[in-house]
């Protein structure tokens, strides 16, 4: 019963809470104006409003503004325009410049960002800022199927109440193609959907690399088994000469993939070491049909006993290795010895196999 009253108590504390966010006295369409044509004065494309109780007559007041067509960046900031604002600046006849929206803290709802994703008002929209909203899967799938919305290179929806099915249709939207950066923090993401944000980001980032031409710095953003997949979904995989990925926290299921993959015919130089790999990663790069022309291979710092070792030892198509590391495994005489007879490592330049 307590409990009840605290929680029936604290609602109209939380509703002054968000009353107060903005000032206390509603701005009428006329006063709307003066505002805006204040701030405009100063900048002509950019116009920041920040925690204004903008009123149902002073957002229609602000959207029919003429004074909005120089404007390229608008931020309502904390001015509780809820999803009748969104819908009075999706009928404005002057936001033809808009590239960069920000509606934080503004109570918008699915229906909102529905209307963001359908109104061509918003197809040169370049940034979407809505963050600390009210938005669920509906909004952010409409967002995810949006052919307005083909432009976003950034989605901010931190702090919304989106689960896995919004987050995965967002990330791997064929609609968003110039999408380089998702928000999706503070959302009450599942496994599904935290592992398809962050193949999300991967992906972006290794795709900036390439286009940076720095795809050898690769391995430092691929963290986990989830990097690796990744990695060979990328058409220009195959451009990769030598690759690094020591200290990533890859399991055997990543070093089987990358040792199955075509993409990596080409690669001389793999560094795995420090990771968890064990004999069935071992055995994996043994048997690889697709790693012949590899010459320098480090497995130090993992978990190969001799079963790994033995694989290694036999396996043709490791035979242009001329550097193998595999210190600090747990590789013991057996495996030692199938090394140091190994008649296929025949062009390793370090006598015992590189035991550092």
């Amino acid at each position: 019963m307590k409990r009840f009253r605290w929680t029936a108590l604290g609602l109209p504390f939380f509703y002054l809470f968000c009353l107060a966010a903005t000032s206390s006295q509603p701005m009428s369409g006329e006063e709307t104006l003066d505002y805006i044509e204040k701030k405009l004065r100063r900048n002509k494309e950019t116009l920041r409003i920040h925690e204004k109780n903008l009123s149902a007559e002073g957002v229609k007041a602000l959207a029919e503004s003429p004074l909005l067509k120089t404007v390229k960046t608008l931020v309502l900031y904390r001015c509780g325009i809820g999803d009748k604002g969104v819908f009075a600046l999706a009928e404005s006849n002057h936001l033809d410049n808009l590239t960069s929206l920000s509606l934080e803290n503004d109570f918008i709802t699915d229906a909102g960002a529905k209307l963001l994703a359908t109104s061509t008002t918003f197809s040169k929209l370049q940034k979407l800022n809505l963050y600390h909203n009210q938005i669920q899967d509906a909004g952010a799938v409409a967002i995810a199927e949006s052919d307005v919305l083909s432009s976003l290179t950034e989605l901010n929806l931190n702090y919304n109440q989106i689960h896995d099915e919004g987050a995965i249709r967002l990330a791997t939207s064929p609609k968003l193609k110039s999408l380089d950066q998702i928000g999706l923090s503070y959302n009450p993401l599942g496994k599904d959907g935290q592992e398809a944000w962050h193949r999300f980001k991967v992906t972006r980032k290794l795709e900036e690399l390439h286009r940076q031409n720095q795809l050898q710095e690769m391995g430092k953003y691929i963290l986990g088994d989830m990097g690796v997949f990744a990695l060979l979904n990328l058409p220009h995989a195959a451009e990769l000469k030598e690759l690094d990925l020591h200290g990533n926290d890859l399991s055997d299921h990543a070093v089987i993939a990358l040792a199955r993959s075509p993409k990596l015919s080409g690669i001389v130089s793999l560094n795995l070491g420090r990771n968890n790999i064990t004999d069935a990663g071992a055995m994996a790069l043994a048997e690889s049909q697709t790693l012949s022309s590899l010459k320098e291979l480090n497995l130090n710092f993992n978990r190969i006993g001799d079963t790994g070792a033995k694989a290694i030892a036999s396996s043709r198509a490791l035979a242009n290795l001329e550097s193998l590391k595999l210190g600090q495994n747990r590789i013991g005489n057996e495996g030692a010895t199938a090394l140091e007879e190994s008649k296929t490592l025949t062009q390793l330049i370090h006598p015992i196999f590189g035991f550092y």
